[in-house]
């Protein structure tokens, strides 16, 4: 992770302690990138029968255990994760289902519902090892910060028949939300609220786009011929 200063003062996201002492180290498991969101199937030629309804499933959110804060307000010495309060992770969480809705809902020939059934395809989605590059708020007269990534995280997806609760496969990708950079950016984000706001909503967009296009394509190989 690159920082880099201006000379105003900026928001970061505030911090919640956390009981780690020290960072947990990543899971390989959790590092796949898979940006079509290929499927993995429980079984050999297990597949979702024909379905024309998607039930998409609240996200839920895993953060990796990073160490508290030590020193004065403001310092951050060398290290590059940081914690995430509640309100944070509830902003994260409502950002997602709210995006992963809106893509669903625009399916083609596939009804976005609220109830399993026949014909349900259920959707539950999940981010885990989710990584936080943002600093905490400093001191008044300090610069603001500056990142080419404002976190990383690894969506986690479960399909499974609504109509008998089997689970079908998963797909997992790991991304990082980075700027797309614009003018006078040089591909940085200021670490504030709306910055880093808008950085973790594109990257929600991504990914549901990349789960739309993925339950289309299962959509269309299970209908009857």
């Amino acid at each position: 992770m690159n920082r880099s200063h201006c000379p105003f003062l900026v928001l970061g996201v505030a911090l919640a302690t956390l009981a780690a002492s020290a960072d947990e180290a990543p899971d390989p498991a959790l590092q796949v990138r898979n940006r079509a969101l290929d499927v993995q199937w429980v079984e050999p030629g297990v597949r979702p029968a024909p379905f024309d309804k998607v039930m998409l499933a609240p996200i839920e959110l895993a953060f990796r255990d990073v160490k508290p804060l030590a020193g004065p307000t403001g310092y951050t010495g060398s290290r590059t994760t940081f914690p995430v309060d509640e309100r944070g992770q509830a902003e994260i969480a409502a950002d997602f289902d709210r995006i992963l809705r809106e893509e669903l809902g625009d399916s083609r020939g596939i009804a976005l519902v609220d109830a399993p059934g026949p014909g349900v395809l259920l959707v539950k989605p999940a981010l885990r090892d989710i990584v936080s590059r943002v600093p905490p708020e400093e001191p008044a007269g300090r610069s603001a910060t500056y990142l080419d990534s404002v976190g990383e995280a690894t969506l986690v997806v479960e399909f499974v028949d609504a109509a008998t609760g089997r689970t079908l496969g998963t797909a997992t990708d790991r991304r990082a939300a980075e700027p797309v950079g614009g003018v006078g950016s040089f591909g940085a984000v200021k670490a504030n609220e709306v910055g880093v706001g808008q950085e973790v909503r594109r990257l929600a967009r991504r990914w549901g786009t990349s789960l739309k296009e993925r339950i289309e394509q299962l959509y269309f190989e299970a209908k009857p011929r």
